[in-house]
């Protein structure tokens, strides 16, 4: 009877701990700078103007700290970003935040669906989301100095559509 060979065993590299170097520092420069940007556009989406003005107010603050801040905020929430891969202060600081904007957006968002503002099968949740994530996306470009679609044509082409078909 022939035996069938063994099939080579796996092998799994060892798991090396990176421990980061202390955040709390970095963190709280985070908090400090970005905080007032989140209480800015949560007044805002709390006020009483129209819907589309809300929103133009909300995204014209979070593009322009996004996409026009000086390099050493972007350099800080860019490392933040970076960091929060490995350290679960940096994840949550930085989550927080941007749950809180995106949240606020949604609430333009479905306020102004709702009185005909907006798109009524728009959803809200996602449109926000796409909304953020265009932002963020300026931030990467303020990093090499600006990119081929400034942030204030990227709120308008947002703000289109999201009003078109009201």
């Amino acid at each position: 009877m022939k035996r069938k060979p063994n099939p080579p065993k796996r092998v799994t590299p060892p798991v090396i701990p990176v421990e980061p170097a202390p955040s709390m520092p970095q963190v709280q420069a985070i908090e400090e700078r970005f905080a007032p940007i989140v209480s800015a556009v949560a007044r805002i989406a709390s006020g009483t103007e129209p819907p589309a003005v809300k929103l133009e107010g909300a995204m014209e603050i979070i593009f322009g700290a996004y996409g026009l801040s000086d390099a050493d905020f972007s350099e800080l929430l860019l490392t933040g970003w970076m960091r929060a891969r490995h350290d679960k202060h940096h994840r949550l600081a930085l989550a927080w935040q941007r749950e809180q904007l995106r949240l606020s957006l949604e609430d333009i968002l479905v306020a102004g669906a709702t009185a005909g503002a907006f798109r009524k099968e728009l959803d809200a949740g996602a449109v926000a989301a796409v909304m953020l994530g265009t932002a963020e996306g300026c931030l990467l470009q303020a990093a090499t100095q600006g990119g081929a679609v400034p942030p204030g044509e990227l709120v308008k082409t947002l703000l289109g559509l999201a009003v078109s078909g009201a």
